[in-house]
C-alpha cells in the first residue's frame, strides 16, 4: 500500500456509501448493476443508494486506490466494468465500519404527524394506515426470507433481519396504536 492510500485512509472520513459498497465488494468481483441487485436482496432493507449515487462511489473508490475496475466485452449484451476490492480498501472497509455513524434522522412522515393538527384529520389516518400496511408487508416479506435463511452460516446479516423484524413490528404496533388514538377523538 502506498504512502499515499495509508494516509488517506487513516484521515479522511468513510462514508456509509462507501462502507456498504466496500463490504458487497468483499465476496467478489461485481458489476455496477450486481452490486445494485445484491444491495436489493441484502442491505438494501436498510441502505439503499441511487444508482447514479453508486457508480460515482465506484469511480471514487477506483481513484483511491481501495478498488479496481476491469472492462469486460460481451458479445451478447453491452459491455460491463467489473469492481474488486483492494487490501487498501478492506483496510477503509474495517476503518469506515468503526467510523460510520447514525446521521439525524430526517423523517418526513413524523413531521407531518407531529404537526398533524394543521392538516385535514383524513389526511394524517391515510399516512397511519399506509404505514401499518407498509409495515406489515414488510414484516411478511422478512419473515419469508428468514424462513430461508441459514443464520448459522450468516450470523450477522441475521442479527439485521432480527432488527428489521422488530422494526417492522413496532411501527406497525405504532400506527395501529396512533390510529386507535385518533379515533377516540373523531
Amino acid at each position: 500500500m502506498s504512502l499515499r492510500t495509508k494516509t488517506q485512509t487513516a484521515t479522511s472520513t468513510v462514508t456509509a456509501t462507501e462502507v456498504a459498497v466496500l463490504g458487497l465488494l468483499v465476496d467478489g468481483e461485481r458489476s455496477g448493476y450486481d452490486l445494485l441487485r445484491q444491495a436489493d436482496r441484502s442491505v438494501g432493507f436498510f441502505w439503499t443508494p441511487a444508482k447514479t449515487q453508486l457508480y460515482a462511489v465506484l469511480r471514487k473508490l477506483v481513484a483511491s486506490g481501495f478498488a479496481t475496475a476491469r472492462h469486460v466485452r460481451q458479445s451478447d449484451r453491452p459491455d460491463k466494468t467489473l469492481y474488486r476490492i483492494t487490501a487498501a480498501g478492506e483496510e477503509r472497509l474495517r476503518d469506515g465500519l468503526e467510523q460510520v455513524q447514525s446521521t439525524v434522522n430526517k423523517n418526513p412522515l413524523e413531521l407531518r404527524i407531529f404537526f398533524g393538527n394543521h392538516r385535514p384529520l383524513e389526511a394524517v389516518v391515510a399516512d397511519l394506515e399506509v404505514v401499518r400496511d407498509r409495515q406489515r408487508a414488510h414484516l411478511e416479506e422478512l419473515e419469508e426470507i428468514e424462513r430461508t435463511f441459514d443464520h448459522d452460516e450468516y450470523l450477522f446479516p441475521y442479527l439485521t433481519l432480527l432488527r428489521g423484524k422488530a422494526n417492522a413490528a413496532a411501527d406497525s404496533a405504532w400506527a395501529e396504536q396512533a390510529l386507535a388514538l385518533l379515533a377516540q377523538r373523531r
